[in-house]
């Protein structure tokens, strides 16, 4: 019991630490690296959003151990890399212009669903601030998170949104620079499976929850082709995003 309670209790310094350096990570100097490196590391980190929100929620315990373990600083420095995001693409978040056809090869149409990094980042400030015991420590920790600056326009990333319904499956083609970095986030409302396949139905990566998030460089132009599946093997519908630069 000591060693989870410790384990806790470093797990919760280095979440309530991204919250404090993300002024320095962020504001640095630009480089000289491409567009694309540029907004691979932005999605990046939203994908290091998505895993913070479900540690937050308790929603990792099979990746940590850790059960019934909750964390509002997880939460925090979510929202505070939400809000960073919204702040360096200025709200305006582009569309992923890939068709979403089900396992019936049936165009899936685009939902009304809006779409907005600073909403979900007030949201899981409330959420934070609702979780927490110390009510004075999450407050300055969401000040702290919603002073952060942001660094100079990448020109954002790309998002899709669609719900699959129980048993089906959504699958989304798309296509990168070759020999450029390419990064994928995905995240969903509830327990999905996320696969990533490449050429000739190879499965890249998959994942199982809520959340998940696949880098790497295309080689070839033959090569730069991906397919995203959304799998729901049951229970509820699940309303899920997919990101991507």
């Amino acid at each position: 019991m000591m060693l989870v309670s410790r384990k806790i209790r470093l797990l919760k310094v280095s979440v309530a630490g991204l919250v404090l350096t993300g002024a320095n990570v962020w504001a640095e100097k630009p480089t000289d690296k491409t567009e694309a490196e540029k907004t691979a590391e932005v999605v990046e980190q939203i994908g290091l959003a998505a895993e913070l929100t479900a540690f937050g929620r308790g929603e990792l315990a099979d990746a940590t151990g850790l059960k019934d373990v909750r964390s509002p600083e997880a939460l925090v420095a979510a929202g505070g890399i939400l809000l960073r995001v919204h702040k360096q693409t200025a709200g305006q978040i582009k569309a992923l212009e890939s068709k979403v056809v089900d396992d019936a090869d049936q165009t899936v149409p685009g939902e009304s669903t809006h779409l907005s990094f600073a909403e979900d980042a007030a949201s899981l400030f409330d959420e934070a601030r609702a979780m927490s015991k110390d009510k004075a420590a999450v407050e300055a920790q969401i000040k702290q998170a919603e002073s952060v600056t942001e660094r100079g326009a990448s020109g954002g990333p790309k998002v899709i949104s669609r719900t699959v319904k129980p048993g089906k499956t959504h699958k989304v083609d798309i296509a990168f620079e070759p020999h450029t970095p390419a990064t994928v986030t995905m995240r969903g409302n509830g327990r999905v499976q996320f696969e990533v396949v490449g050429p000739g139905g190879k499965v890249l990566w998959h994942s199982q929850g809520n959340w998940g998030v696949y880098h790497w460089q295309p080689g070839k132009a033959s090569e730069r082709g991906i397919t995203i599946k959304v799998i729901n093997n049951g229970g509820p519908p699940v309303s899920y995003i997919v990101t991507t630069n």
